[in-house]
């Protein structure tokens, strides 16, 4: 049997690293043929990272991976649009978002939560920068170094006018090393689209 660390095994698993970040980095959603979660208002409500959430709740706001999932959340109230899996390396997800965040309320993607099936405690966003623009409005940089990054909650507060990120955008996620996440924002803004803050916890 081949060393599963060497020769054509090796080559194959870091082929596969590699498309599947080329995926990421191009927002190439083809690939991911796995059946994604939709995230409603109603999940999302009751998801609220918080300790009142049960398993069940969070579980169906816990993003598939390897899939395209969606958010048709339309942010009226604070709101948890999404868990991330267990960060594993070589895994790709994408979100969609179908609802309009048009309210100033924040909208929360978490990397852990610690009741739901696959409890995901110590995953943490890579130390980078996330956002489009170059102002602090719409971008932000993760808590942290890169050796040791902190950043738990990508925070999204919407607006009701020239919103950041409206229907239509596409947020992707990729596992670069195991227990860390890398975040690429392909936005569909609304009228100017200036209006808006990320946040990071």
């Amino acid at each position: 049997m081949a060393n599963p660390m060497y020769g054509q095994n090796k080559f194959d698993d870091e082929a596969n690293f590699l498309q599947t970040y080329l995926d990421f980095c191009s927002g190439y959603q083809g690939n991911l043929t796995a059946t994604g979660v939709t995230v409603t208002t109603a999940i999302a409500l009751a998801a609220v990272k918080g300790g009142d959430e049960t398993l069940a709740e969070v579980d169906a706001a816990t993003y598939i991976a390897n899939a395209v999932n969606v958010v048709s959340s339309i942010g009226d109230a604070v709101h948890t649009i999404g868990y991330l899996p267990k960060a594993v390396k070589g895994i790709h997800l994408a979100v969609n978002l179908t609802g309009q965040l048009d309210e100033a309320n924040a909208c929360t993607i978490s990397c852990n939560n610690t009741v739901g099936t696959g409890a995901t405690s110590g995953n943490v966003f890579a130390k980078q920068v996330i956002g489009v623009h170059g102002d602090t409005a719409t971008s932000v940089i993760t808590a942290g170094t890169a050796d040791t990054p902190t950043s738990e909650n990508l925070i999204m507060t919407g607006a009701a006018t020239n919103a950041m990120y409206g229907p239509g955008t596409q947020i992707h996620f990729y596992c670069p090393i195991d227990s860390e996440w890398l975040v690429k924002f392909f936005p569909v803004q609304l009228g100017i689209g200036t209006v808006g803050t990320l946040t990071l916890s």
